[in-house]
């Protein structure tokens, strides 16, 4: 097959999925245990205190190392090259290394704090969704002077 054959073919795949009125979502759970079609949600607390555990102990620690071992062989290198443009390209390259180490830091501890206040998320959500299920007032107890009360109950 030649390049322009593919690339005619590649074109027109992308036409036809253009056209597609669907939306389709990658990665998805399969849907739950007797309810076909219906995907499920599931938090496990566990696996996020673990997640929380590993940031701490393990990947925050070892990316400062790693973050920290370029800096004595370019520090060094820097002062070598001082007098040369190789001197202010490491230089440079340095300012970016730090800068990128120190929001790769900020962005894990940003996980760690989003994963740590999930639970508490979700807790606080089932309970605003419980207090404002158990603050409906059923159809008997609604005053007359609502200008447009539901008549449901009439029809049980």
């Amino acid at each position: 097959m030649t390049f322009e054959d593919e690339w005619s073919k590649l074109r027109t795949d992308a036409a036809a999925g253009q056209k597609s009125t669907h939306m389709q979502l990658n990665q998805t759970d399969p849907p739950g245990p007797g309810l076909p079609g219906v995907l499920t949600f599931k938090s496990s607390s566990s696996r996020k205190k673990s997640a929380v555990k590993a940031l701490e102990d393990t990947v925050q620690p070892d990316t400062k190392t790693a973050g920290e071992c370029v800096d004595e062989s370019t520090e060094k290198a820097q002062k070598e090259f001082k007098d040369w443009a190789t001197g202010s390209g490491l230089t440079e390259a340095l300012k970016g290394w730090h800068a990128s180490v120190k929001a790769l830091q900020a962005r894990l501890s940003q996980e760690k704090s989003a994963l740590s206040g999930a639970n508490t998320y979700f807790l606080n959500n089932d309970y605003m969704v419980g207090t404002g299920l158990s603050a409906v007032v059923p159809p008997s107890q609604y005053p007359e002077d609502i200008p447009y009360p539901s008549r449901i109950s009439k029809y049980q």
